[in-house]
């Protein structure tokens, strides 16, 4: 019986799919690297900061914008959502590369990717060029590398010379500078390159950065309680002692539900609904911690501290929509 000769395969054939299989190993593996940099921060503010954009375009003559349809304004979430994740992984990868965030995320946070083990310091370094070099080319091609020079320079000192640590009142003023940037770039990207933010437009990213942001986010601080005071960071909770530090919480939350939407936009109670609403259940579990130390509850207050900033996001557009 005639043996039917095996078809060889070429050799660079062979090379080239090696190549292909290790290329798709690597970034099936590094994919959720790159969300475990960011995992907090996508809820915390890559969401809110997208939806303050595209709401706030959509508001038109609440805040002083143009109208445009609302097809166009939709069709730039995406823009919105990467830029805001590309310019947050920059700020994570910043800031979780140095020795001493390091050992604050094996208390805290160790499943992050330096701690577990899935990244060196050296490589995330490395990772951190790459994404600089990314996010400064996507904010020109947005019209945002005003924004974007601005914010590089204000997470540099945060991250590498110690804004992050030494007081608390300034570590809430890095914060709310910060995210007056994550918000006045969602919404320049979400009302277009044709289309300058207008006064009261800049007047709304104040308030909810400089105001709101800047005087609750300590809200976030009591779940990294105990890596903040192994570490020797200076946090509002770590300086003024945790009771305290959620009386700030329980008067700042309390005011800001019900001011911005009732005196700010003048709105009338169907505008404060989502502020209310997800500011009782804040207060509540700030209560319930005030009450019971629990770390458990610390989580639970920070995640209804996201959804309490969320719910302010669409503000614009209904005093627009239920005027």
């Amino acid at each position: 019986m005639d043996h039917v000769p095996k078809a060889v395969v070429p050799a660079h054939h062979l090379q080239a799919q090696g190549w292909l299989d290790n290329l798709a190993t690597k970034i099936r593996y590094h994919i959720p690297t790159l969300y475990l940099f960011t995992g907090d921060q996508i809820l915390d503010t890559v969401i809110p900061g997208t939806a303050f954009g595209v709401f706030a375009a959509l508001s038109g003559s609440t805040l002083d914008l143009p109208a445009q349809s609302s097809t166009s304004i939709l069709w730039r979430i995406p823009q919105v959502f990467l830029w805001l994740w590309l310019v947050i992984l920059q700020f994570c990868v910043q800031n979780q590369r140095s020795l001493e965030s390091v050992a604050e995320d094996l208390v805290n946070k160790p499943w992050r990717p330096i701690p577990s083990g899935r990244m060196t310091p050296i490589q995330a370094s490395e990772l951190l060029m790459v994404v600089n070099v990314l996010a400064a080319i996507f904010s020109y091609r947005l019209n945002v590398i005003g924004i974007f020079t601005v914010y590089s320079c204000l997470i540099t000192a945060y991250n590498d010379y110690g804004g992050a640590n030494k007081s608390g009142i300034v570590r809430n003023l890095f914060c709310g500078a910060g995210f007056s940037c994550y918000f006045s770039g969602a919404m320049s990207i979400a009302i277009g390159p044709d289309v300058n933010m207008s006064y009261a437009a800049w007047r709304w990213t104040a308030i909810i950065s400089l105001g709101i942001l800047l005087t609750t986010i300590q809200t976030q601080e009591f779940r990294d309680e105990a890596g903040d005071k192994a570490r020797g960071r200076r946090t509002l909770v770590t300086e003024l002692g945790r009771k305290p530090s959620l009386w700030t919480v329980l008067v700042t939350v309390a005011f800001w539900s019900l001011y911005i939407p009732l005196g700010f936009f003048d709105g009338g109670w169907r505008t404060a609904i989502l502020p209310v609403l997800f500011g009782c259940a804040l207060l509540t579990t700030a209560l319930k911690a005030y009450i019971k130390e629990n770390n458990q509850l610390d989580r639970k207050m920070y995640k209804f501290w996201c959804l309490w900033m969320f719910g302010f996001c669409p503000l614009p557009f209904m005093a627009k929509t239920l005027a």
